[in-house]
């Protein structure tokens, strides 16, 4: 027992603080991982609510699961894409949007937030449809 808290210490640990501060320079990912989480279990959930569902019914309680899980995998997939191709638009809606709260206007602010972030899911939505 006591190898394996040694052994939990030494590899277990350091992955998880790993892990942790990598998911708060990348925040985005954990709505993948919801998504993945929510599609793994989908089975399990839609059985909960209707014993008699199938695995992949195409019953109401399916369609919304599966609109929320590509809401969850289309906002990851959105805000990577901001970090990736723009990262000073990400870095200043992360870091230096509440700094410069008091200079410009709360429309400008709002503006300007919400056309990056609606331009680039819209894309993510048209290159899912496509694919």
């Amino acid at each position: 027992m006591e190898k394996l808290k040694q052994w939990l210490k030494t590899n277990v640990v350091p992955l998880i603080k790993w892990l942790w501060n990598y998911m708060k320079v990348w925040r985005e990912l954990s709505s993948i991982a919801v998504a993945l989480f929510l599609w793994a279990n989908s089975a399990w959930f839609l059985r909960k609510i209707d014993p008699t569902a199938a695995t992949y019914d195409a019953g109401v309680f399916q369609v919304y699961l599966f609109a929320i899980i590509g809401l969850f995998l289309l906002h990851g997939i959105v805000r990577i894409l901001m970090k990736l191709i723009w990262p000073t638009s990400d870095d200043y809606l992360d870091h230096q949007f509440a700094q410069d709260f008091n200079t410009i206007t709360s429309w400008q602010k709002l503006k300007l937030s919400t056309f990056i972030f609606f331009a680039f899911l819209f894309a993510a939505v048209l290159l899912a449809r496509i694919i």
